[in-house]
């Protein structure tokens, strides 16, 4: 509708290592989950007393959704807000699903969220970030929808909910939760299928009283423009909200009607048209209840070459009646930003969603001043503002294994943490046997998600085409790091991607039992091995047996080196 045993990488366990870049400051990854933390500053700040949650512990709504249909199926994370201080009716409730959508959001008037057609279950009634490649219809064909929440179900390739890959998710910053998923073709059936070259980022992020700020950040590493998108695309049970207030660009606002979503006439109304921010509510009291959009009232880049026409809010009736009884419950409200998302571009934009009376609604948007707020933009990463990534392959019975590496062991090679300019994603995924495979194309396994050939596990990191790459800066060919290990998919070998060099093993370079590192095992060596053995110092060529210590247990080992040298 809208316009070895299986891997499991630890990113707690990351390298805190450094590498000096051009001359440039010292990038080093301190933190957990550096991959999310690709979102600008915001000014947005929090306000009252509150207690923010965040759990992947399974914690359902509660909410009566469609017919045959299982939040079990969708459910990623819950996110809770408890005001401890002032009015109890602030308390609000969000469901994070396995694409990063948010698909429930509860408050005192129940479930807001529609409850989910049984053809597209949460997938089209959630709130999500959606992407059009319009191109197609200039030679006859369909635009290509890309979904940040998955595939509609068609009873053909997708016969249950099938989610976008999930390839990172947590709560990295103080009152949040941010996730990074791989778009998809939502309609699989349509023509032209076009895979994703799409990753979005999502930030929620409790501001208090009632006020939560969500941030949307599209990389595009693929090799086709899109140039349309919901910012994002949602809606509310009309049986909760069956008003739409829009904003008046000079205070106030207007209640209009709602007509079905395919009558665009008097349902679009330009952001510089409006006060920056339109409700669902239950009426036009102060005390009726809503929730609103906050998208801005103005469009800073239209004279970028990048933004040809002006943004605007969309609304209208999701499904229609039948004598009276919903057919689809849902009153969908969508945010238009017409901008080109070029490959190698980063794109953020950010919204703010506001619950309660129509009276707070509006004093919260104009005392927070969230209308200025409600910020876009495009965004360029730098090698030497990215933290780095260090990463050890292993293999163990034929079997590949990529781990993050402990604070100051060897590693074999480094990556950006974040989408630096131009820069690829290298995913981690597995077959259907269990084996673990690396490749900068997400498709390498197959063309289509939804199949089930391809278990995605996450992402390593961002690699750089040789083209692109810093002259002044060592790197790696990403084929020599797993040279003898069949397991980098490379699908397009007139490409070469490089990642920087890990931290060398000091051991790998070392000649056992050579103790004075003369360059020889010689008898000469066992006066220095008698004396680390008295002194307890550690010397990797004395620890001949390799158990990380220098003791007498070295002592058999050198003999035999010594007599077979």
């Amino acid at each position: 509708m809208p316009d070895m045993p299986k891997i499991r990488i630890n990113f707690l366990a990351i390298l805190a290592t450094a590498l000096c870049l051009c001359g440039s400051h010292i990038a080093v990854a301190q933190q957990e989950n550096v991959l999310l933390q690709v979102f600008s500053n915001t000014s947005a700040a929090t306000v009252g007393d509150f207690e923010f949650g965040g759990t992947t512990d399974l914690d359902l709504s509660g909410s009566n959704w469609g017919f045959g249909v299982s939040e079990n199926d969708v459910y990623h994370a819950a996110l809770t807000h408890t005001q401890t201080g002032g009015p109890a009716n602030r308390d609000w409730e969000i469901r994070i699903g396995q694409g990063g959508q948010i698909y429930s959001i509860r408050s005192e008037v129940g479930e807001i969220v529609p409850p989910q057609s049984f053809s597209r279950p949460y997938n089209d009634e959630v709130f999500q970030s959606i992407s059009v490649d319009t191109s197609p219809r200039d030679t006859g064909g369909q635009a290509v929808f890309y979904h940040q929440s998955g595939y509609y179900v068609d009873n053909s390739n997708v016969a249950r909910p099938t989610f976008a890959p999930l390839l990172a998710s947590g709560s990295v910053e103080s009152n949040s939760w941010s996730t990074l998923s791989l778009a998809v073709q939502a309609d699989t059936q349509s023509n032209p299928q076009q895979p994703s070259g799409l990753l979005n980022y999502q930030r929620t992020r409790d501001l208090g009283d009632g006020v939560i700020e969500v941030t949307h950040v599209i990389y595009n590493f693929g090799a086709s423009r899109v140039n349309f998108h919901n910012l994002p695309w949602g809606g509310v049970r009309k049986t909760v909200f069956d008003h739409m207030l829009v904003s008046d660009p000079f205070g106030g606002f207007t209640d209009r009607p709602i007509d079905d979503f395919d009558v665009t006439a008097n349902q679009v109304v330009a952001a510089d048209n409006t006060g920056g921010w339109a409700a669902f509510a239950e009426g036009t009291n102060g005390s009726d209840r809503g929730l609103a959009f906050v998208f801005g009232d103005t469009d800073p880049h239209l004279s970028e070459p990048w933004q040809l026409l002006k943004s605007s809010w969309r609304w209208g009736d999701g499904g229609g009646d039948f004598f009276g009884i919903p057919i689809r419950n849902f009153n969908v409200g969508t945010f238009r930003r017409e901008v080109d998302i070029d490959p190698g571009d980063l794109f953020e934009s950010r919204y703010f969603l506001v619950l309660g009376d129509v009276d707070h609604i509006e004093s919260m948007i104009e005392n927070r001043d969230l209308a200025s707020k409600a910020t876009y933009d495009k965004q360029t990463i730098n090698e030497q503002d990215s933290d780095l990534l260090a990463w050890r392959v292993v293999e163990q019975g034929g079997r590949l294994s990529v781990v993050g590496t402990e604070t100051g062991s060897p590693s074999d090679f480094m990556t950006y943490a974040l989408p630096v300019n131009g820069s690829q994603p290298l995913f981690l995924f597995e077959d259907v046997e269990g084996n673990v495979f690396v490749s900068v194309d997400p498709y390498a396994l197959s063309d289509a998600p939804y199949d089930g050939q391809t278990n995605y596990k996450g992402i390593l990191g961002f690699v750089l085409p040789q083209a692109i790459t810093n002259a002044n800066t060592t790197y790696v060919d990403l084929k020599s790091v797993f040279t003898g290990i069949a397991s980098y998919l490379d699908t397009d070998p007139s490409t070469t991607f490089l990642a920087l060099p890990g931290v060398p093993d000091p051991s790998a370079a070392i000649t056992l039992g050579d103790v004075n590192q003369d360059g020889a095992v010689d008898f000469s060596d066992i006066e220095p091995l008698i004396t680390l053995l008295t002194s307890g110092e550690f010397l990797h060529q004395a620890d001949v047996n390799q158990d990380n210590a220098v003791d007498f247990m070295d002592i058999g080992p050198f003999i035999a080196i010594l007599v077979g040298r």
